[in-house]
């Protein structure tokens, strides 16, 4: 990717920045020759640490016009010691996309106060999912809509997967296009992440247990993250529409999933019945029944969460 000018300045400003904060002995070199200058690391003491010439990293601070590559990016944010978040602004400034080695997130790294969000989302089908698709917590108005889910092993509660399994071609009457449109958001959104082992077991097991996948897969389709409408056939609702947007969340590698009515507005009211005769029916038949331990609080009921999440 091309980048301006503007770009190769910023660049190579915030290289001199992060090599003069970084201390030589916290780069590992212990020993040093004449006098400082200047504070950090010289120039020749970062390029011998990067594997690179003193005069090609000399051009890169003065934002001359020269083609940074990924490997050697790579290098920089290691001899610098770049935590995440600067790695991912050097790759940036320089028109590259930065390596994610990370591990999908956990429910347990969702911060409270999304969750308790999420909460407040009932009766509203909402979750929180993963870059890989893990569903990590979700409302009971959900449940009312993927009547499914429970069903499913903690391993398979994963969107993308969902949209395969046999029963979703009954919810959703337009689901060739919808499958489409999930296994293309999938791919724009997990590009650079398909060689971890996470999300290379997913793609592997779907492919294996859905020739439907397979051949969605294969298309190689892309799609953006944005707002869109979906049909469903709904087995008390019947057929209705719901819009759905995707909320990023801060801090964590995780989006909020809303669905809400956009021309039925008594249709609201008619999940909210549906929610509350769900909970009704799980205090009659007990926590246990309803797959929560003992000693849990009505309230507790609205928000689903599992106790521990398998990938796949």
């Amino acid at each position: 990717m091309a980048i301006t000018t503007q770009q190769r300045r910023e660049l190579g400003a915030f290289l001199r920045n992060r090599r003069e904060r970084l201390a030589p002995e916290a780069a590992g070199i212990s020993e040093s020759y004449g006098r400082r200058r200047t504070p950090g690391l010289r120039r020749e003491e970062l390029a011998q640490l990067a594997g690179v010439s003193v005069t090609w990293y000399t051009w890169l601070e003065q934002a001359r016009k020269i083609k940074v590559s990924s490997q050697v990016l790579g290098s920089l944010a290691r001899a610098l010691r770049l935590d995440e978040t600067e790695t991912s602004h050097l790759f940036r400034l320089a028109g590259e996309v930065s390596p994610s080695t990370q591990e999908p997130c956990r429910r347990d790294q969702i911060p409270a106060q999304y969750v308790d969000f999420l909460e407040l989302q009932d009766p509203l089908p909402a979750f929180i999912s993963n870059d890989r698709f893990d569903v990590l917590a979700w409302t009971q108005g959900f449940c009312v809509l993927f009547s499914y889910f429970e069903s499913l092993p903690p391993r398979r509660r994963n969107s993308l997967a969902m949209m395969f399994d046999s029963r979703a071609r009954y919810l959703f009457p337009e689901w060739e296009k919808d499958a489409m449109e999930a296994v293309a958001l999938f791919r724009a959104q997990a590009a650079d992440q398909l060689v971890q082992p996470e999300y290379a077991n997913l793609v592997h097991e779907l492919e294996r247990d859905s020739a439907d996948f397979r051949t969605v897969w294969e298309r190689l389709d892309l799609a953006p993250a944005s707002p869109s409408v979906r049909l469903f056939d709904h087995p008390v609702l019947g057929r209705i529409e719901l819009g759905y947007v995707k909320l990023r969340l801060a801090a964590v590698d995780a989006t909020l999933v809303v669905y809400q009515p956009l021309r039925d507005r008594r249709l609201l009211d008619r999940i909210r019945d549906l929610v509350e005769e769900r909970m009704r029916t799980q205090l009659v038949r007990g926590p246990r029944s309803a797959g929560k331990f003992d000693g849990e609080s009505v309230s507790e009921h609205v928000l689903r969460v599992p106790a521990g999440f398998d990938s796949l």
